[in-house]
């Protein structure tokens, strides 16, 4: 089996194709990298899902790895449809590895029947997206703008009073002309923290996300800006 590092951790890498799924699923390279902390666990957002528990018991380890895998992508995806507040389609165990472009092993445990593990799914963006018919903009929960690049980056925490208020606040980042794009990093049942792409300097943009009914403000503390709904 080929073993590829790529920064201290090894990625599984997914096929595209029915037949390529399977064969490079079968020979992909995989790693323990380390388990992250109890709180960042339940963490992860958008085509990105952290800490994704998957087990199985089977007739080998072999299957039972396969398995389990099968299961954490399901999981992942169930939890990403329910970010968005969507029930998304009925896919197959398949169809929902077509969508994903690579897993990290964050950790594991095999036994002769048995496979436990925590894992990293990164689904595909194009790929979700004609999945769930989008229509020409990024896959939901990406976050891209259509157009130009972003000249500046900040970081910060929005908040929302629920699923609807999230939803809400995504779309009006995506309509703003001075955002180019923003990147979920982590997400709470009240606030999610995001890494914002911006065209202009954060104080302009943060003026002209005003008539959008956004508010974008200097925080203090380990976040550098506050971003919620609301604005003049």
């Amino acid at each position: 089996m080929a073993r590829r590092m790529v920064g201290g951790a090894v990625v599984l890498a997914l096929g595209l194709g029915l037949g390529a799924a399977r064969a490079q699923t079968d020979s992909a390279p995989v790693s323990v990298v380390p388990s992250p902390a109890p709180a960042a666990e339940a963490s992860g957002g958008g085509t990105t899902q952290r800490g994704v528990p998957a087990e199985a018991t089977a007739e080998n380890g072999v299957l039972a790895r396969e398995q389990a895998l099968a299961s954490g992508r399901r999981i992942a995806w169930e939890r990403y449809l329910a970010e968005l507040g969507q029930s998304g389609p009925n896919l197959s165990d398949r169809q929902i590895e077509n969508l994903v472009s690579s897993i990290v092993i964050e950790q594991e445990r095999t036994a002769p029947t048995r496979y436990t593990g925590r894992i990293t799914v990164n689904f595909n963006p194009g790929r979700v997206q004609r999945v769930l018919g989008g229509g020409g903009g990024a896959a939901p929960g990406t976050g891209q703008a259509a157009a130009g690049p972003a000249s500046n980056w900040i970081e910060a925490v929005a908040s929302y009073a629920s699923l609807g208020e999230w939803l809400e606040l995504q779309r009006r980042l995506r309509a703003a002309p001075s955002v180019a794009g923003f990147t979920l990093q982590a997400v709470a049942v009240d606030a999610a923290r995001l890494r914002l792409g911006l065209r202009l300097p954060p104080e302009a943009a943060a003026a002209e996300l005003g008539p959008l009914g956004l508010t974008l403000s200097p925080a203090t503390g380990a976040a550098a800006w506050r971003l919620f709904l609301g604005g003049g």
